[in-house]
């Protein structure tokens, strides 16, 4: 514990940031029901205001051509089942041409992403679910056996431990290895998980053709998934011209960030879960400042959970940079109870506060954006938008109650706080990489 002493309840309103938070005298509001609010002046907070794209700071360009892998891919296999399907179960032929005729409408839109890896995310969806529905029809009329789709799960758990046993984590400048890097261990984690024996097969696959064709769809999605981690690294290695190894620098920074993240979390552990009468020297049960702490206090707790799960899984890169949101995470906890503790993020009187505090953090994200290397700050700062998101979806279809406020305020205000403290966590990677720490 830092050994901060508590602040006054009103030690912060009507100044900078507890304007901005909505702080007002009634910060003991006994509950929601006491306060409305106008929905269209809600609504209008978020009305024709763009979430701000995440940079493309990929350091692997995505041609149209492996998009395109994967898209034609799925036309074939969608292709292959007929309009309508003569399959003996009516109810089952009825499923198929809607599931059929949905993933033709997919084909046909085409989602767009902000970002390559995105893009080929959406690809990989579709892909699996024509998979799926090519998977289903075959069960149905007979054409699947249990023994080659275990055979075919076999050939990717064997393909994915070979890609791995061979990898040095090579690459230029060590940070854009690294963001590189991580995404490849996501797809090849995801390749994996689509080889388990998980959800088992069905012994009788005419008589379960939906649970079929979703391990087919899972398998395709993962082969999708091997395929392009091979072909990241293939065209990311194409353009440095004297690679280096990463592996050991990876597997320390993972281990550095890990620990500097964990101890700083130990230093936060008085604060208990909500609610508790001990935690702070203000009623905050019922306002925006409980649902900031909480968001935030769970923030730590989901950050460390990834942190593990990387380590454990080998994936040195993925908890290097998992050990920096860990940070950050770690950053705007200790903000918020700072402003917590200084009496802000009470019952806003209107809209007004809520839409300062979505301007601030769209400021902030995009400052965070800007910190070098920025392909690493893009994917430190992730929680900050995904936050961002969130409060833009709570106001979207508002009613104008007080529980749906108070999330859009502390989403808003989360989005900030954490966007603020991207930029140590980011000097704390490149800290790490380098040996330091």
């Amino acid at each position: 514990m830092t050994g901060r002493p508590r602040r006054s309840v009103l030690a912060g309103c009507g100044a900078g940031l507890a304007a901005l938070a909505g702080c007002s005298a009634d910060l003991g509001t006994d509950g929601d029901e006491e306060r409305e609010y106008d929905a269209g002046a809600l609504g209008d907070v978020v009305e024709g205001q763009e979430t701000p794209t995440r940079p493309e700071t990929f350091p692997v360009g995505v041609p149209e051509t492996m998009l395109d892998r994967h898209y034609g891919r799925a036309r074939e296999l969608v292709g292959a089942v007929p309009e309508r399907p003569a399959v003996p179960n009516e109810a089952v032929a009825e499923r198929l041409r809607e599931r059929r005729t949905r993933v033709v409408r997919e084909l046909e839109e085409r989602p767009d992403a902000a970002t390559g890896p995105d893009r080929l995310a959406a690809a990989r969806r579709i892909r699996g679910s024509a998979a799926e529905v090519n998977g289903a029809y075959r069960a149905a009329v007979g054409e699947l056996d249990r023994d080659s789709v275990a055979g075919n799960r076999r050939a990717l758990r064997a393909d994915v431990h070979g890609f791995r046993g061979g990898w040095t984590y090579r690459g230029g400048d060590p940070a854009r290895a690294l963001v590189v890097h991580a995404e490849i261990e996501g797809l090849l984690r995801t390749a994996r998980q689509r080889a388990e024996a998980w959800p088992p097969f069905p012994e009788a696959p005419r008589r379960d053709v939906f649970r079929a064709g979703e391990v087919l769809g899972n398998l395709s999605e993962g082969w999708a998934a091997f395929a392009d981690a091979g072909r990241l690294r293939t065209r990311y290695l194409a353009g440095v011209p004297d690679p280096a190894s990463y592996r050991s620098a990876a597997t320390a920074a993972a281990h550095r960030l890990g620990r500097r993240a964990s101890m700083a979390r130990r230093r936060l552990d008085e604060y208990p879960e909500l609610p508790a009468p001990e935690a702070f020297e203000r009623a905050v049960e019922g306002t925006p400042a409980a649902r900031l702490y909480e968001r935030a206090r769970r923030g730590t707790e989901h950050a460390a959970g990834d942190v593990d799960s990387a380590r454990r899984g080998g994936e040195h890169a993925t908890a290097t940079l998992e050990g920096a949101r860990g940070l950050a995470s770690v950053g705007a906890f200790r903000a918020a109870i700072d402003a917590i503790e200084a009496g802000e993020y009470g019952p806003p009187e209107d809209a007004g506060p809520v839409a300062a505090a979505r301007e601030a953090a769209v400021t902030a994200l995009r400052e965070a954006w800007a910190t070098e290397p920025v392909p690493v700050s893009a994917e430190v700062a992730e929680p900050a938008r995904e936050a961002l998101v969130s409060g833009d979806f709570r106001l979207e279809e508002t009613d104008g109650e007080a529980y749906e406020v108070d999330d859009a305020l502390a989403a808003f205000g989360y989005a900030r706080l954490y966007a603020e403290a991207v930029p140590d966590a980011v000097t704390a990677v490149l800290a790490a990489v380098e040996g330091e720490g």
